[in-house]
């Protein structure tokens, strides 16, 4: 049976015990512990990263940048999310620093990612277009700020909170809110590692120095044979999640299509998972270090 590195299997565990508690607030009521003060809107106020744009804002603690991978939707969310970074996080063994390094750095950027895709998305345009003056739509409606004049008319503290009332009304009506919460970019990013894996493995197996050698032993051959075939239902099923990940992607030209940026988001994490895990292969292969 193989023997997994302490640290890998701390790095599983700690994921889902940080995950439990969320979980729990969404489901207490069907578990029947609703004295206890855990429901999930206040979950969602401590752990989910809310943040405005296009006008960009962060709403809820800077904590939250970490803490919303441990905050699930659903059952069927986290199951998903737990199974697959259980299953990949084993396959790579690459001991705790290296698999918390990969989970964080791909859901920060996969939460960039959702950040920057809607604030692009909901920024109107200050291009110029037939000779009209570069101003968006909306800044002409409603100025960012109220004219100074205004203050010679009414005295200077009721001004004071008429403007702070019209910014926060046109903070309402010019910004869309958003609550990120899921490990999916962090978890992403392990399988792209996973990936980059996969595929060494598979050339090492295929072409590596050992193929060279006349196997003598029928247990050893089998062993390589059962290897192989591992690998390659590996790979295939990978590659098969990475052309549906891809067709999801571009299956709809909507601007404003939410699933589209999520699964932006969670490519992003992916490739961050790859490009990491590839440093790394340079590193061994050149016997460097950064």
């Amino acid at each position: 049976m193989t023997s997994f590195k302490t640290g890998t299997k701390a790095a599983v565990l700690a994921a889902i015990s940080f995950s439990i508690p969320s979980l729990v607030s969404t489901y207490r009521e069907r578990l029947g512990i609703t004295d206890l003060p855990i429901s999930k809107s206040k979950f969602n106020e401590k752990i989910s990263f809310k943040y405005q744009v296009p006008e960009l804002k962060v709403l809820s603690p800077y904590h939250t940048v970490i803490t919303h991978m441990f905050h699930h939707k659903d059952l069927e969310h986290f199951l998903w999310n737990m199974y697959t970074l259980t299953s990949s996080t084993l396959y790579l063994d690459v001991g705790f620093e290296q698999t918390a390094f990969l989970f964080i750095g791909g859901g920060i950027t996969g939460l960039l990612t959702h950040i920057f895709k809607w604030k692009s998305k909901l920024s109107l345009s200050t291009e110029p277009t037939d000779n009209m003056n570069p101003t968006s739509v909306m800044d002409t409606l409603l100025p960012k700020e109220l004219p100074q004049s205004l203050s010679k008319i009414i005295d200077e503290d009721k001004f004071k909170n008429v403007r702070n009332s019209y910014i926060h009304v046109r903070s309402q009506l010019t910004n869309r809110i958003f609550s990120v919460c899921g490990s999916s970019a962090g978890v992403y990013s392990i399988v792209g590692a996973e990936t980059v894996q996969i595929v060494c493995d598979l050339f090492k197996t295929i072409f590596g120095r050992g193929r060279k050698r006349t196997i003598k032993d029928k247990d050893d051959n089998e062993k390589q044979i059962g290897k192989l075939v591992m690998l390659e239902v590996n790979a295939f099923s990978r590659v098969n999640w990475l052309i549906a990940e891809v067709l999801a992607l571009l299956r709809s030209n909507e601007s404003l299509k939410s699933d589209r940026n999520l699964n932006l988001a969670h490519m992003n994490g992916f490739i961050f998972g790859a490009v990491v895990m590839g440093i790394w292969k340079l590193q061994d292969y050149f016997g460097f270090s950064l």
